[in-house]
């Protein structure tokens, strides 16, 4: 009995012993699965923290409209509507600088009218039609012939009482206002000059109230004699500039003439400049009379000083080739109220 005792004993430790051997290899292969599960994420996580560089610098090299769709938020309505308001203000702030910008007045001159001669009309219904004077109208055109206005013809009509005047080589503008008995406001306000010392030689500018200096009976008497004897090669009126290859308005007459030949003075007269002019290179002008003067260019060699007075016939210059030429010439111009008109109309 004791020995059976002891057997059975001797079996349930042998069966305790196996049990918990058992437990424990469960226990340990459970850890270690647990640890290997473990180990296995965190490769997952280097990897993947390995991988998203390239990804995202893939995703920025090609956008993908998928992901751009997931990523971006739709604006809602508030802020669409902040969009609204942020391109109204923009606008409106567009809008009044485009109204408040300040825009250049028109000068007299951009206001000068051109009218077509009709039928029955002469200088007096013309003058009397636009409310300004014979005077104004004569100051502005080369009217050799009142009596002689025909139909079709075209006549500058100025924007008020005045004369159209031409800047020549020494003018300026202080003096004019002593040759006209004009204040220099009210030229540089008639014609938008910022800058009295700016005027440049050609510009034509309205002087508002001034008479013409040389009037209509002056006119009708042809005093002058052509200043050298040689072919004319080049007419007064519209051309093609030999140089700049644009139709503009001849404002004289050439003469094609040899270098060094001398020039006379058309008529006698004081010499108001002589010198060098931008164009025309050496310069000679005469005035013979309020308003009237005469102009010669191109020349190798001034005779003459500024100040002086000359008589009809009197050399003055030696013919050349200086300032804008294309070839020796002589360019003379008459001037009447100090705008180019057609010499032949005043040479004998």
């Amino acid at each position: 009995m004791k020995k059976h005792t002891i057997s059975i004993f001797l079996i349930i430790i042998v069966l305790l012993s196996g049990y918990n051997l058992y437990f424990k290899e469960n226990k340990v292969e459970s850890i270690n699965n647990q640890m290997s599960a473990t180990t296995q994420q965190k490769k997952k996580v280097v990897v993947k923290e390995q991988i998203q560089p390239t990804i995202n610098n893939r995703i920025k090299s090609k956008p993908n409209n998928n992901l751009n769709q997931q990523s971006i938020p739709k604006p809602n309505n508030k802020s669409q509507e902040n969009s609204k308001l942020f391109n109204q203000n923009k606008d409106i702030e567009t809008t009044k600088h485009k109204i408040t910008k300040p825009t250049k007045e028109p000068s007299l001159v951009d206001k000068i009218h051109e009218h077509t001669v009709q039928y029955g009309e002469n200088l007096f219904s013309i003058a009397k039609k636009y409310n300004i004077n014979i005077d104004t109208i004569l100051g502005a055109n080369d009217i050799t012939n009142m009596n002689r206005i025909k139909p079709g013809m075209k006549i500058k009509i100025l924007p008020v009482k005045g004369i159209l005047y031409k800047i020549n080589p020494g003018d300026s503008l202080w003096e004019l206002t002593q040759r006209f008995d004009i204040s220099l406001d009210r030229i540089t306000k008639a014609n938008n000059i910022r800058d009295p010392g700016q005027v440049q030689l050609g510009d034509l500018i309205i002087l508002p109230g001034a008479k013409p200096e040389f009037g209509y009976q002056d006119r009708l008497k042809k005093q002058f004699i052509a200043p050298i004897h040689t072919p004319i090669s080049s007419y007064f009126g519209y051309r093609v500039h030999p140089i700049s290859g644009k139709r503009t308005l001849h404002e004289g007459i050439d003469y094609a003439v040899n270098v060094g030949t001398t020039v006379r003075a058309a008529r006698g007269g004081k010499i108001v400049y002589s010198g060098w002019a931008r164009g025309y290179g050496k310069t000679v002008i005469i005035e013979h009379q309020r308003g009237l003067r005469t102009l010669y260019a191109h020349n190798s060699k001034l005779l003459v000083y500024s100040g002086e007075n000359v008589y009809r016939g009197e050399p003055i210059a030696k013919s050349g080739n200086t300032g804008r030429s294309t070839g020796p010439h002589l360019h003379f111009e008459i001037q009447v109220n100090s705008r180019p008109v057609n010499p032949l109309n005043y040479l004998k």
